[in-house]
């Protein structure tokens, strides 16, 4: 259902002229939407007497002067392409398929089909979840132990400092 929602949607976002998703939508008399470079070179090529042209949609006459931007279609085009990213983000590049397993082995996340394929073959796989509570673990342990470093060097530094002030009150003691 989603799935065919979000197509729909591109469909509308796409252009008519170029088949990609619209950049500066501008939309013509007709109500037909169009990137701003695509109706302007098309324009350009096919103007016709006192700026007419024709909707390459609908055929329909109107003014060039009278294109107007598609805030609607910019904000529209503007989420899918940051939906269409994060999906990318957690899905398998070779497969497809959703980022779910974490290969101890290789140190990187995949999917269930590279679990089984002969890359991820006798590796130490375990669910995402599982390895991040015990990086999570890892990286807890790993910052109270420089926090704890950390305090001991303050108190080197502390004892440096006190060090060299009684060196120089004996230096000018001599």
């Amino acid at each position: 259902m989603a799935s065919s929602v979000l197509e729909s949607i591109n469909e509308e976002v796409t252009c008519p002229i170029c088949q990609q998703l619209m950049t500066e939508p501008v939309s013509a008399d007709c109500g037909h939407t169009f990137c701003k470079p695509c109706i302007t070179a098309r324009h350009e090529a096919t103007q016709h007497e006192q700026g007419e042209s024709h909707c390459p949609v609908c055929r329909d006459v109107y003014q060039f002067e009278n294109l107007r931007p598609s805030y609607l279609v910019v904000n529209m085009v503007e989420k899918l392409r940051e939906l269409t990213l994060s999906t990318k983000a957690d899905h398998c590049d070779l497969h497809g398929e959703k980022l779910l397993l974490f290969c101890k082995d290789d140190g990187k996340v995949i999917c269930c089909l590279c679990e089984h394929s002969q890359q991820h073959h006798d590796h130490k796989v375990v669910l995402m979840e599982e390895a991040v509570e015990e990086y999570q673990e890892k990286l807890h342990q790993v910052l109270e132990k420089l926090t704890k470093d950390e305090k001991e060097c303050e108190k080197w530094k502390t004892h440096i400092k006190q060090e060299r002030t009684s060196w120089k009150a004996r230096k000018y003691t001599f």
